[in-house]
């Protein structure tokens, strides 16, 4: 069970990755992903607890090598359903996953019950659950942290398959007779207390993952790692809860699915103060203590949530009577259904509604309310558990934004004074707050300085877009690309990424018509409102779309050509953005462009080490070798632009050309979606000072002779 587990949670990080190159946003990609896994566990598990396994070790055996060998063959599925991606809506695309996700999940679904088809005692069975969690826990952490960085997307898959495989065949060496399919043995019965239980202790926790997880970005960025951390500390809490809810009477289970509510309410008490543990933190341990730092903040912040989880599944197993496999299914079904319930709920209506906090009150009421109704105690308990809930939201301080939506983390590395004053300042003082939203897919703030009026828009705390010194790069990365198109009327146009608006009207008024805007997160489009005196509403020109779709999907399967592809994401350490900085990107934008197409990619040169700069440009120009580099801000921003020609009156004169540009690439290691290398390594950048050392790259090339092209 704990290869199980192991491979089971690999697995799932590697479909989820799969999935978002295809369908774009790694938000949307992670709800469906969860979901159509979590509903393949759940008709697993109630199909193999009505199945009568003779021998209960060797049908976990052939589950577990069906699954080794569904990994083996998931790149070839993938790319046959692949062209049928051909709709943005949702429902759609849930469909055509679930052929993908739902044979292996069912199979792991379906592998518990059939190993305790053995066993009679629920204490073990609680037992086999706690390991597979653990198993899950090592699967997340070692293939984040170790594995893929190192052997990369098919390499994590071809050692889960084959941790998958050591498994299966494993267990049909051992290969234990059933013992539940005896004449006397009753068959499983589980009561509707502990089923409700289940369900809502699934449904609640699956949400609290979403919400933590959006807390995770907030607190410590949106890498990769950030996620591993807040699924890493979320799994041992199940798995200690189901330890020790092993060894407690049945008697407990409203208690703790109360908790659950009681504790994620308690949690939320730390929320406004995890950012100061990251400048104390870093005060007393400097650079590198981030992560570890962030996984004990978020430890705080769940408050304990997840162990009274694990204890909830282990309770409901103690009142089950008769056959155990029946029963583990059972509870399995109703709890990984509750999960599927809990993730679309949460992640697509409940948070961008109601934000972050609410929906955590409104999960924790649902737990509590529960766990009394179930519940046997005394009025007095069930009175008092309520009052208690009341109390506590009653004194939960309001949200603030402002300690979050200033990003710290991102800046944490420019402080002298790590002091809680000194924090205090730098969230509050000196800026107003114009807007905020917990989107789909990112936490989203605009916020104006009081003393000169700049705006700013932060995704998920990372300031993408200003009126003040990003200017430059915002109205540049409109001019240039149109600027060097041979034609200067109606060049159709593509603006990947809308933030300020500001790139997308100065392509516009230089002769971007027809233009289509791709943007991923709703909240985004409702943020460049604000900048309105810099953007001319962009949004409202008849010749210009605004699509709310993901870019990568698009150009990968409409066929419509563009004489101009404008590229601005965020960050390259940013998960399911880094999808947009690979050489199988910018061949999908190559295939889009006519045949004098332009492309222009924009590239920082601060927070990222200079093999990774040096890499991306290398990436680049395996796909377009006649590119320019241009300087928009000096030691901070760069566009690549690949063009046939460069002409003379450009407000901005090249810094780079081709040859100079191939120089300082040749050798340079390829960031390619099958090994994403930059997405696993400059997370640990994004306090240093790299600017000035990848400017002098810049400057290097320049001293070097000029050859002719």
């Amino acid at each position: 069970m704990l290869l199980s587990g192991f491979a089971a949670l690999s697995l799932e990080m590697v479909w989820l990755r799969r999935l978002s190159l295809q369908i774009g946003s790694a938000g949307l990609s992670a709800t469906i992903t969860l979901s159509i896994y979590m509903a393949g566990l759940g008709i697993g598990s109630i199909w193999s607890s009505q199945y009568p396994w003779k021998h209960s070790t060797k049908g976990y055996g052939l589950l577990e090598i069906f699954v080794a060998a569904w990994t083996l063959a998931f790149p070839f599925l993938v790319d046959i359903i692949s062209p049928m991606f051909t709709h943005e809506q949702f429902v759609w695309i849930f469909l055509l996953c679930c052929p993908l996700l739902m044979p292996p999940a069912i199979a792991h679904g379906a592998s518990l019950p059939a190993l305790v088809s053995s066993l009679k005692d629920s204490k073990k069975i609680s037992w086999l659950y706690a390991t597979n969690t653990a198993g899950a826990v090592l699967g997340v952490l070692l293939s984040s942290f170790l594995i893929m960085p190192s052997t990369g997307v098919r390499g994590t898959e071809l050692l889960a398959a084959l941790c998958c495989g050591i498994a299966g065949v494993l267990a049909l060496f051992i290969n234990r007779p059933a013992q539940n399919n005896t004449q006397t043995k009753p068959n499983g019965r589980v009561p509707n207390i502990a089923i409700m239980a289940a369900f809502i202790a699934g449904g609640s926790s699956m949400a609290l993952e979403i919400i933590w997880s959006r807390l995770g970005a907030l607190l410590i960025g949106g890498s990769v790692y950030a996620f591993a951390v807040v699924l890493a500390v979320f799994l041992v809490g199940i798995a200690i809860g189901a330890e020790r809810g092993r060894h407690l009477d049945k008697s407990h289970l409203p208690t703790a699915l109360s908790s659950i509510g009681l504790l994620a309410v308690l949690g939320c008490f730390a929320w406004r103060w995890l950012p100061h543990g990251i400048a104390t933190s870093w005060a007393w341990f400097g650079d590198g203590s981030l992560l570890p730092t962030g996984a004990v903040l978020l430890s705080i912040a769940m408050a304990g949530a997840p162990i009274a989880s694990g204890m909830v599944f282990s309770l409901c197993l103690h009142h089950g009577e008769g056959k155990s496999s029946e029963i583990t299914g059972q509870l399995l079904f109703v709890n990984t259904i509750g999960g599927v319930i809990g993730v679309l709920t949460t992640g697509v209506f409940l948070m961008p509604k109601l934000g972050i906090v609410n929906t955590t009150l409104i999960i924790a009421g649902v737990c509590i309310l529960t766990g009394v109704l179930i519940s046997k105690k005394s009025v007095l308990w069930r009175v008092s558990t309520c009052f208690l809930f009341t109390i506590l939201c009653t004194l939960l301080p309001s949200w603030d934004v402002a300690v979050y939506a200033t990003g710290l983390y991102n800046r944490i590395g420019e402080f002298v004074d790590f002091s809680p004053r000194a924090v205090e300042r730098f969230a509050h003082e000196g800026w107003s707050l114009r807007y905020y939203k917990d989107g789909h897919s990112a936490s989203v703030a605009v916020g104006q300085s009081d003393r000169t009026g700049n705006l700013w828009l932060s995704i998920n705390g990372k300031v993408d877009a200003s009126t003040g010194a990003d200017m430059p790069t915002q109205i540049l990365s409109g001019q240039l690309p149109l600027m060097m198109h041979p034609k200067k009327e109606q060049v159709k146009t593509m603006v990947i990424g809308l933030a300020s608006g500001v790139t997308a009207n100065e392509a516009h008024k230089n002769g971007a018509k027809p233009l289509s805007i791709i943007e991923m997160e709703p909240a985004i489009i409702e943020a460049s409102h604000w900048f309105e005196t810099v953007n001319d509403r962009i949004y409202e020109h008849p010749d210009v779309t605004v699509r709310i779709a993901d870019a990568r999907s698009i150009l990968s399967l409409e066929d419509t050509l563009y004489d101009v592809i404008i590229s601005e994401p965020s960050n390259p350490w940013i998960t399911g953005v880094s999808n947009l900085f690979t050489v199988e990107y910018w061949k999908l934008g190559q295939k889009r462009l006519t045949q004098d197409g332009v492309f222009c990619q924009w590239l920082q040169l601060y927070a990222l080490p200079p093999k990774a700069f040096r890499s991306l440009m290398a990436s680049y120009l395996s796909v377009f070798p006649n590119t320019w580099l241009f300087e928009t801000i000096p030691g901070s921003d760069a566009l690549l632009i690949s063009a046939n020609d460069i002409p003379d009156d450009l407000p901005l004169k090249a810094s780079l050309n081709p040859a100079q540009l191939k120089r300082i690439a040749s050798g340079a290691k390829l960031n390619t979606d099958d090994q994403p290398w930059i997405e696993f390594e400059a997370p640990k950048w994004i306090n240093r000072s790299t600017g000035t050392l990848n400017g002098q790259i810049i400057e290097d090339a320049k001293n070097e002779p000029i050859l002719e092209q």
